[in-house]
Formats: C-alpha cells, structure tokens, sequence
C-alpha cells in the first residue's frame, strides 16, 4: 500500500475512537431512568436479601401444600397401608426439607448481619 493511502486511514481511524473516549466520562443517565420507570434502587446485597426472602416465602408454601396432601393421602387411605405410608414419606420429608430451609434462612442471615 502506498505511503499517501496509510495516512488518511490512520487519521480516520484516530478519530473514529475520539467520540469513544469522550462518551465514557458520561453517565448516561441511568439514575433518571431507573427513577422514571419506578425501580428501586439498591445494592446487591440488598437484592440477595429480597430474593433470599422470596424463596423462603415460595418454600413455605409447598411445605404447607405438601403437609395438607399428605394428610389427605392419609386420609384417604381407607385402611390401604401403602397409601398410609405414602402420606407419612410425604409428610416426613416435607418436614426435613423445611428443617433444612430454616437452618439455610439461619445461616444466610447470619451471613448477612457479619457482612453488614
């Protein structure tokens, strides 16, 4: 490639990255938007915490449902053991999985308050 033709694509080039490196001082905006469309604002920490919350909440409602249909299982039984046994594995596992979720919610709490 000839020396004259190196020239104006280097200057091009060169100039191509000025708008870049203007535009990341900026900021965008991004606080006007979140304020606009009504989010929240907040850390990570703090969305952990929420959705820590959340799951919990989702987790104690299939435990209640799993408690309620085992003891309808149960119920139900008509004297058939294999359904009786059936609802007591429910029942019994529903229990162990919300010991297991209470000792989780323990610990992460006391995860957060250490790092707060």
């Amino acid at each position: 490639m000839k020396l004259k033709n190196i020239y104006p694509i280097t200057i091009l080039a060169l100039l191509m990255l000025l708008p870049s490196q203007i535009l990341a001082g900026g900021g965008y905006g991004l606080e006007t938007a979140r304020s606009t469309a009504g989010l929240p604002s907040g850390d990570i920490p703090t969305y952990l915490g929420r959705f820590a919350g959340a799951a919990l909440a989702l987790s104690g409602s299939i435990f209640l449902f799993l408690i309620v249909y085992g003891g309808i299982i149960m119920m139900t039984a008509a004297g058939n053991q294999s359904n009786i046994d059936k609802g007591k594995k429910i029942i019994t596992w529903a229990i162990i999985g919300a010991l297991i979720l209470g000792a989780a919610y323990a610990i992460t709490r006391m995860v957060f308050q250490v790092f707060q």
